[in-house]
């Protein structure tokens, strides 16, 4: 699980917290993850821990009280989300379910492995219909679902679009992809490297994924998990 990152945007509203701890519905968001997956069979989970890494380690231990066995993987410095995965393959040697630590993608994760097992894909991303994607990043598929390219967040775009969800169901050969070492970006380095090689396939989720990236969407997230 890569949460590292440092939060920028949430500053104003929770000072220096980790991201991944910041309080949705009265509980950090990361608990509300480790638990989503314990609840799915998944009991093994490494976090990828950059910026306030001692304090996330500090919340969640060994992560049994979660229903989970957590080993940390933690940078020494920024390295991006490509380069923390990459940092993190020595506890990992075979497939793996990656996901953001500031999403919570609600999805069933075998089915998501099961559409990337059955095309023989590197990746499976969970695609998430928005009805205004013109603060998101966008994806576009072909028939069959293979994922065509990675478009940027475009002001101008107007109405519902599929959007990258932040979960994916990667097979062991994603190791080889990424760096031996240095920062590097898996959404603007590695992702759209994989899909121009038709080696990535989307999954449409059903359901609404929440993304605490700004103040705004955080807010969202905290009043429907009060609710």
């Amino acid at each position: 699980m890569l949460a590292g990152g440092l939060g920028t945007r949430l500053k104003a509203t929770f000072g220096d917290l980790p991201k991944p701890l910041a309080p949705v519905g009265g509980r950090p968001l990361l608990e509300r993850q480790l638990e989503w997956l314990a609840g799915h069979g998944v009991r093994d989970v490494v976090l990828c821990v950059g910026h306030g890494g001692d304090r996330v380690r500090d919340a969640l231990g060994d992560g049994a009280r979660l229903g989970v066995s957590l080993r940390y993987s933690a940078e020494a410095e920024p390295l991006g989300t490509g380069g923390a995965l990459a940092l993190a393959r020595r506890f990992v040697d075979g497939p793996a379910l990656v996901l953001n630590g500031d999403t919570l993608a609600p999805c069933d994760p075998w089915a998501l492995e099961r559409a990337r097992w059955e095309t023989g894909a590197i990746g499976a991303v969970a695609l998430y219909r928005v009805e205004e994607a013109a603060s998101r990043g966008r994806v576009e598929t072909e028939r069959g679902g293979r994922i065509r390219r990675f478009l940027e967040k475009d002001a101008d775009h107007r109405g519902p679009a599929w959007v990258n969800g932040g979960l994916y169901a990667f097979a062991a050969r994603l190791w080889r992809e990424l760096p031996a070492s240095g920062p590097c970006s898996l959404e603007r380095d590695v992702l759209p490297r994989l899909a121009a090689a038709g080696r990535l396939r989307g999954f449409e989720a059903p359901g609404t994924f929440w993304d605490i990236g700004t103040p705004e969407d955080w807010a969202r997230a905290d009043r429907e998990f009060a609710s």
